[in-house]
């Protein structure tokens, strides 16, 4: 077993000991089971797989529906073959827990490690935390019913509830007229897994964020590629050999029509790397976090349930450095299950959603990009000290 220095454990009187559920043994999961039982409350993990990871367990399995949008069974990961982080390991890892042999990882992995590193890694952090055994298989979370000032799950009593499911299984496909008459394949990138079956194919990678590059450099290797998105404004052949371009506005036949009017001629495949939806579906309406727009709703500092302040959303950031990230906002909730201070009035907390609302209007951020938080995660996590 590896040493896990993480500072001595809080020891709460048996008021102040809390019974939490957490929902999901993903790396969110996973840290704020720690800081949960750092700050000497009960944990109980319910994982709807066999084993911890989460979306970073890879399957090579594909769902029915390429596009991911009625799939006879949903897989929840997201991974591709050659999937890397894209962040050095020294910024991916939980405090105090290296990846490298003086925490979960080995000493020669790479600076960048593969999707099989980190899932290693993720369950090196489990038991050397004493958190596997507390984690219930198999145990798909379908309904969070509210039970007086608690919550039940599976029937069982639990003080509180740490949503950390993820979102990063339904894929977003966004309306493209002329689709529905596409005779080449057209996928999410949720169902993609290896170039080799697109080589010498003309293929149109649309969505010009991570995935998006990540994978147009992939199938470059062995395609012709397209790589459109909103970020370009026009077309241009890059050094690389891939031609960026704009949006597809529709399909005509096998053509894709940009929103410039240009074409794209006789095209092979599309790969839509158009994100995710939020979903939680096991959640009472009536508790106010529901989803619009892509948006987890009614919810204070991108944490936790304004009306009902013993449910919190870990991990609902994105473009984040994750890890650390998902560490700090478990130890907040932690600490304030715990006593360590007072929130502000429910009002004031209204107060603060809809001010964060305003400045993301006024800066032009979409709705559906409340939760990206690439340049102001710093200042988010200081809030959070």
């Amino acid at each position: 077993m590896r040493a896990v220095q993480t500072g001595a454990p809080t020891v709460l009187t048996t008021a102040a000991r809390r019974k939490v559920a957490v929902i999901g043994a993903g790396a969110a999961g996973l840290v704020t089971a720690h800081e949960l039982l750092r700050a000497g409350h009960a944990v109980t993990l319910f994982e709807q797989s066999n084993r911890v990871g989460g979306l970073w367990n890879y399957e090579e399995a594909v769902e029915t529906d390429p596009l991911g949008q009625r799939p006879e069974r949903r897989i929840h990961g997201s991974l591709y073959a050659s999937l890397t982080t894209n962040l050095p390991r020294d910024l991916m890892a939980f405090d105090d827990y290296t990846f490298d042999s003086a925490g979960g990882g080995d000493d020669d992995w790479p600076r960048y490690p593969g999707h099989a590193q980190v899932a290693q890694y993720l369950q090196r952090f489990s038991d050397d935390c004493d958190i596997t055994r507390r984690i219930r298989f198999e145990h798909e979370v379908v309904c969070v019913t509210p039970a007086g000032e608690g919550w039940r799950v599976f029937g069982e009593p639990f003080d509180a509830v740490a949503v950390c499911n993820g979102h990063f299984s339904e894929p977003i496909v966004p309306a493209l007229p002329g689709l529905e008459h596409f005779k080449g394949a057209a996928l999410h990138s949720h169902n993609y897994r290896r170039p080799e079956p697109f080589a010498g194919k003309r293929v149109v990678v649309l969505g010009s964020s991570v995935s998006g590059a990540d994978l147009a450099r992939e199938l470059a290797s062995v395609a012709t590629v397209h790589f459109s998105g909103r970020a370009f404004t026009e077309t241009v052949q890059g050094r690389d050999g891939i031609v960026r371009c704009p949006s597809i506005a529709s399909l005509g036949g096998a053509d894709a029509v940009l929103v410039d009017g240009e074409r794209i001629r006789e095209v092979d495949a599309i790969v839509f790397c158009t994100g995710y939806h939020y979903r939680l579906p096991f959640l009472p309406p009536l508790v106010g976090s529901r989803v619009r727009n892509n948006r987890v709703r009614n919810v204070y500092r991108q944490l936790l349930d304004i009306d009902r302040p013993n449910l919190a959303f870990v991990g609902l950031g994105f473009r984040i450095v994750p890890f650390p990230f998902f560490q700090r906002q478990a130890r907040w909730f932690a600490r304030l299950l715990a006593g360590a201070f007072e929130l502000p009035p429910r009002a004031e907390r209204r107060g603060s959603l809809a001010r964060e609302l305003r400045r993301n209007r006024n800066a032009g951020i979409a709705e559906r990009h409340f939760h990206r938080l690439e340049s102001t995660q710093i200042e988010y996590l200081n809030t959070l000290a």
